[in-house]
């Protein structure tokens, strides 16, 4: 991410090194990650739930019901919103996520690069709730674990995680 202009006092901001910036009122910003979180949902077939992009970046990919936080909101709290808001999936609808791994993920959004980091997590469906995509999903349906191709999963982190997943069970 580039920053060009400080967000206290407006002025020019110098990139220090890495993601630290500094302007000439000694103002200190910092270009960290975006923080994401999705979750993998697992039947007691040995099936996920997998989401169908329904816009770019990787628009038509497999993805996970998830997405970015919003302002000061835990990875939990906006995995709970985001299953809502994608999926229509409350968390009485799967069981407490449990941590799989965290990864780093870039995210072209209309023309500049974000840099998320992305934790992902499991639960398991709990009877048979009503999937209903919503939002940025175009579809969302129960698949074989053993069927799902892991480079048609959009995000690296995503990937990694589906693939320890699907060796621990």
């Amino acid at each position: 991410m580039e920053m060009n202009f400080c967000r206290r006092c407006g002025t020019q901001l110098t990139l220090v090194r890495g993601h630290v910036y500094t302007c000439k009122n000694e103002h200190i910003l910092f270009a960290n990650a975006s923080p994401a979180a999705c979750l993998l949902i697992v039947n007691d077939k040995n099936e996920m739930l997998v989401a169908i992009r329904a816009h770019n970046p990787g628009k038509g990919m497999l993805d996970a019901p998830g997405g970015f936080n919003d302002g000061a909101e835990t990875l939990e709290n906006g995995l709970f919103r985001e299953l809502e808001e994608e999926v229509g999936l409350k968390p009485s609808n799967y069981t407490s996520p449990q941590y799989l791994l965290s990864g780093l993920d870039r995210y072209e959004y209309k023309g500049e690069i974000i840099d998320v980091l992305c934790g992902v997590f499991y639960a398991y469906i709990i009877d048979n709730p009503t999937i209903n995509p919503q939002d940025d999903v175009a579809e969302a349906h129960f698949m074989p674990i053993e069927n799902i191709d892991p480079n048609r999963i959009f995000s690296t982190s995503i990937r990694q995680g589906f693939l320890k997943l699907k060796q621990s069970l």
